[in-house]
C-alpha cells in the first residue's frame, strides 16, 4: 500500500523528504505552495491526481489534517487515513473557525499584502534548530516554507463526512496535538505517542518510520 506522505499546506514537501528516502513504499505529496485563490478542494485535487491509480494511505501532517474531507470527496482509492501532529478535520468550518482568537489575532498580525510570514516566524524563537539538528536538512527545510495567502485560512473545508468511514489513526509527536490524539482516541482509533517534536519527519526520520509502520 502506497503511503502519500502529505505536509501542512504552511510548511514545503522538505518537511516529509528525509523519511521518504528511508521508508519503502511511500511518497511526498510536493502540491506546491498555495495560491491566492486555492482552497481545501482544490489543494486536494493536486493531491490525489497523481496518486489515485491505485489504492492509497493519506498521511496528513499538522494543518493537512484538515484536508481529510476533501481528499475522501475526490480519491476514489484513498483507503486510509493517518494524522500526524494533526488537527482533525472540520467539515463546513475553516481553519479560522477551530483556531483559538489569540492564535487568529496573531496570524492577523503576521500577514502582510496578503500573505502569511514563513512558519518558523510564528513563534517567539525559530524552533527549527532545536527540532531539525541536521544543519543540511534544517537548511532545506527553511528554503521549502512557503508564504500562504491569508485568504487561504477563511477557506471551508467541504462539508462532508466520507472521510469518517475510512480506517484512521493519529500519532502524537508534541504536547500541542494532544487534545486532538484523546480525540482520535474517543473516535477508537489507534493512537501512537512519542517524546519527539513537531517535525519529527525531518529531524527523526527513523523513529518516525517506525511509528507509522502497520498503520493504520
Amino acid at each position: 500500500m502506497l503511503r502519500v506522505l502529505i505536509p501542512s499546506p504552511f510548511v514545503g514537501a522538505n518537511s516529509w523528504r528525509p523519511l521518504a528516502r528511508i521508508m519503502p513504499d511511500t511518497v511526498v505529496a510536493d502540491y506546491g505552495a498555495v495560491s491566492t485563490g486555492d482552497d481545501h478542494g482544490t489543494v486536494a485535487r493536486r493531491i490525489v491526481e497523481p496518486v489515485d491509480g491505485a489504492p492509497w494511505v493519506a498521511v496528513l501532517h499538522s494543518s493537512a489534517g484538515s484536508l481529510a474531507p476533501a481528499l475522501a470527496t475526490i480519491a476514489r482509492r484513498l483507503s486510509g487515513l493517518v494524522f500526524v501532529d494533526a488537527v482533525l478535520p472540520h467539515p463546513g468550518r475553516s481553519i479560522l473557525d477551530i483556531a483559538p482568537g489569540a492564535q487568529v489575532a496573531q496570524l492577523r498580525g503576521l500577514t502582510t499584502e496578503g500573505r502569511l510570514a514563513p512558519w518558523n516566524q510564528w513563534f517567539p524563537e525559530d524552533p527549527t534548530p532545536r527540532w531539525i539538528a541536521d544543519a543540511e536538512t534544517r537548511a532545506e527545510f527553511l528554503a521549502d516554507l512557503p508564504r500562504v495567502p491569508f485568504a487561504f485560512l477563511e477557506s471551508m473545508s467541504p462539508d462532508d463526512t466520507g472521510w469518517e468511514a475510512l480506517p484512521a489513526a493519529f500519532v502524537q509527536l508534541s504536547k500541542g496535538y494532544e487534545t486532538n490524539a484523546a480525540r482520535a482516541e474517543a473516535r477508537g482509533w489507534p493512537v501512537r505517542r512519542a517524546r519527539l517534536n513537531h517535525l519529527a519527519m525531518a529531524g527523526h526520520p527513523q523513529a518516525m518510520a517506525a511509528l507509522l509502520e502497520g498503520l493504520p
